[in-house]
């Protein structure tokens, strides 16, 4: 890989890493849980709220965390690629060292497995 290469796939890992961070704390900072009672899923305050809306809620909440959890799994695989580029072995597959398609990285700049043995895994 050339280095105009490694700074264009480097650039495009900070870029993500960015976007997710961002998203991320946009999620975080969008905190609906008001009481314990209310992080836990009780619906014990029907009487202030319509029954409907706490389930939204909750509904809302849980959502929220199954993307930050995603959001966190993603940036773990840039924070990975970017590790990888400062060890000399970026673009290189994790398992056996065989070089990662130039394609594969455009579209996923933080793949760290061949396609076959993505779908092997």
């Amino acid at each position: 890989m050339t280095p105009e290469q490694l700074t264009h796939f480097k650039q495009m890992l900070v870029d993500e890493k960015t976007r997710l961070e961002t998203e991320r704390k946009m999620y975080a900072d969008d905190d609906r849980t008001d009481t314990e009672d209310d992080a836990a899923g009780e619906l014990s305050h029907s009487d202030v709220n319509d029954p409907a809306d706490e389930a939204t809620n909750l509904f809302d909440r849980e959502r929220d965390r199954a993307a930050i959890g995603n959001m966190d799994r993603m940036l773990g695989k840039v924070n990975r690629a970017l590790e990888k580029m400062d060890e000399g072995t970026y673009g290189l597959s994790e398992i056996d060292g065989t070089p990662i398609p130039l394609e594969r990285l455009e579209v996923l700049p933080y793949a760290l497995l061949t396609v076959d043995q993505e779908d092997s895994a």
